[in-house]
């Protein structure tokens, strides 16, 4: 069999069409904003990295704003979902790791590179990485939460209280991906999870019960 040559093999990666020219594209984005970082990343270079002409970035996108916006959004999976009969803590354990995986794992130096800027002009990024990725992921924490209450007897959390106890986890890991630091164990998640949300978890049943006039679940007064 003859090997293509240089130019054969170029010629043949500027014939990319469609699907796998964009996922070419969104590969590219990815990593020069994880290693020129946002300020630095331009059309040109990511037209480069992706062995295509700047042509072909601007038949799709506008600037680069739209651009990165795609190839996250592109890139940014979904939290997963919890079945019913999970614990409280095997679901934290399972909705943190998503989360942690997500800002370390392959691409993780991108959502570091977003997290990092000051600039404003990523606002719009950080908006999509909240919409996508955090706001979800506490969404299922707060329905694990309530999932869980009634099979501990205590009274329902109201929502300012859910959505505080939904907050710690993703924050904690957010904390550690903005400062630069390593990616957490698997243990550290789990001391996150059972040394600090369920304990809360637990307080905060307990408060409710003894709270004067707190009703179990299931309570529908007399009328």
């Amino acid at each position: 069999m003859t090997t293509p040559t240089a130019g054969q093999a170029t010629r043949v990666q500027g014939r990319r069409r469609g699907v796998d020219l964009e996922r070419a594209i969104f590969e590219a984005a990815i990593n020069q904003l994880g290693t020129v970082g946002y300020a630095k990343l331009t059309m040109e270079g990511v037209a480069a990295a992706a062995h295509t002409g700047k042509a072909a970035l601007y038949r799709r996108w506008g600037n680069r704003d739209e651009l990165i916006r795609d190839a996250l959004g592109n890139l940014l999976p979904e939290p997963p979902s919890v079945p019913e009969g999970t614990s409280l803590r095997e679901g934290l354990l399972t909705l943190l790791r998503y989360f942690d995986s997500v800002l370390f794992g392959s691409k993780g130096a991108a959502f570091q590179a977003i997290a990092a800027e000051s600039a404003s002009d990523v606002t719009m990024l950080r908006d999509l990485f909240q919409a996508r990725v955090t706001t979800p992921c506490q969404e299922r924490i707060r329905s694990l939460l309530r999932r869980d209450m009634p099979t501990s007897g205590a009274a329902t959390l109201d929502e300012a209280a859910e959505k505080a106890f939904a907050t710690v986890g993703p924050a904690m890991l957010m904390y550690n991906c903005v400062t630069g630091q390593d990616r957490s164990t698997d243990q550290q998640i789990e001391a996150i999870v059972d040394g600090l949300l369920l304990p809360l978890a637990q307080t905060k049943r307990s408060a409710d019960v003894e709270r004067p006039g707190a009703h179990p679940v299931g309570y529908e007064g007399s009328g």
